[in-house]
């Protein structure tokens, strides 16, 4: 008779797209999971799985501490790119400092290649840098997980492509990003956190690395399409960047600049590295886009 799962997994983020598959493995395993899910967002699949809804502030204090009561697992997967201090980086810091004073087993958190590299003049990438400096400088066991930032913006992107025909593709398409399936970041982030070999360290995850360029041809390979594709220099990024200060938009252009200005790679070791460690095989990425972009 299978025992009852009696460990409790808090996720936040968990309509994002990472946590909502994070989620989803988890009640697949028969874990216990309390979904940290905002109102009106689209969270209906997490409660049919059997995910204990949570509804709160994720940058108050007392629901952070409310949310942790009973949890032995947290899987940091929320983001919001235009609020990053308020929202990211010390509703992180609070998480941290509540799960190290409630004694949870692991801490997880999606953080991101290159942000020991280019944290300057990028907000995002300077905020998770600090928040993986806190969980080293704390007793907490934790796992952090470094994927390609842009990886979050693939299926949207791809999607605005397939729906309009056209593309703007900002700064150099030429340089190349370790694009990873979504389903795997999320297998191996709920197996990372598992495995107590993976504690207090810090792992780079991504596939083989693939230009824009080279993305939009596998696009164009996959829908016999010859979509419009509008260059745009990073110079112009940098005055829509001046231009839109005053409405405090400038953090999130300014990481995007950074996204598209250099190369974010993990080497062939680290790659095989991570499959061997966690027993996987990364799903290539023409496969992920044939499931998600129904392209069959």
């Amino acid at each position: 008779m299978v025992q009852p799962a009696t460990e409790l997994y808090l996720v936040t983020g968990a309509t994002g797209q990472i946590g909502r598959r994070v989620v989803h493995q988890l009640r697949h395993q028969g874990q216990r999971v309390r979904a940290w899910v905002r109102l009106g967002s689209n969270y209906q699949d997490l409660a049919d799985a059997g995910a204990e809804l949570y509804f709160g502030d994720i940058t108050q204090r007392e629901d952070i501490w409310t949310a942790m009561t009973g949890v032995n697992y947290v899987i940091s997967t929320h983001n919001h790119p235009q609020q990053i201090l308020q929202i990211h980086l010390k509703s992180n810091l609070h998480l941290i400092e509540v799960a190290h004073k409630f004694g949870v087993e692991c801490f997880t958190y999606i953080s991101g290649l290159g942000v020991d590299q280019y944290a300057r003049n990028a907000p995002l990438l300077e905020a998770k840098l600090a928040i993986e400096n806190e969980l080293l400088n704390r007793t907490l066991n934790y796992v952090i997980l470094r994927p390609p930032l842009l990886n979050h913006y693939l299926l949207p992107w791809l999607r605005q492509l397939q729906k309009t025909g056209s593309l703007i593709l900002t700064g150099d398409g030429h340089l190349r990003h370790a694009w990873i399936s979504l389903d795997d970041l999320a297998h191996i982030t709920v197996k990372a956190t598992q495995n107590p070999a993976f504690r207090r360290q810090i792992f780079p995850v991504g596939g083989s690395p693939l230009s824009r360029w080279e993305v939009i041809h596998l696009y164009q390979k996959l829908t016999q399409s010859q979509p419009m594709i509008i260059p745009v220099p990073l110079p112009i990024l940098d005055g829509v960047r001046w231009g839109l200060q005053w409405l405090q938009q400038e953090e999130d252009l300014g990481t995007l600049k950074t996204l598209f200005s250099h190369e974010f790679i993990c080497g062939e070791r680290d790659i095989k590295q991570l499959e061997n460690h966690l027993d996987i095989q990364l799903e290539p990425l023409e496969q992920f886009l044939q499931r998600y972009l129904g392209l069959n």
